[in-house]
């Protein structure tokens, strides 16, 4: 891999690590992010997990590991980053809301209700 993706990737790593931190620890999204991710820190973690990958690849391009370590690390990284992307995607999903048996729905506002 080229010296220039070797740092474009070491610079995404960094970025999708601190963002998910920021996320995770203080529930601030990003403006980009505003809005639209109903639970920040699911989605922080998530895109921390996603930031563990990309600086694993990043390391990996330039310490060469063992092609044995090296098959199975990618193989983590791959679940890692498939979890990663999957609870960002579930914290864009409204979440669930409970109630206990026997009590009473509550009624949906009709459309163009201003409540």
């Amino acid at each position: 891999m080229g010296m220039t993706i070797t740092v474009l990737l070491f610079i995404a790593a960094f970025f999708c690590l601190v963002v998910g931190a920021m996320a995770a620890t203080s529930s601030r999204m990003p403006p980009w992010m505003a809005g639209t991710v109903a639970r920040p820190r699911l989605w922080g973690v998530g895109y921390a997990l996603f930031g563990v990958t990309a600086l694993y690849h990043a390391v990996d391009a330039v310490v060469h590991v063992e092609p044995a370590e090296a098959m199975t690390l990618t193989e983590v990284t791959t679940v890692t980053a498939v979890l990663g992307v999957g609870m960002g995607w579930l914290a864009q999903r409204p979440g669930r809301t409970w109630r206990t048996p026997g009590s009473p729905r509550s009624p949906r506002p009709e459309p163009g209700s201003t409540e």
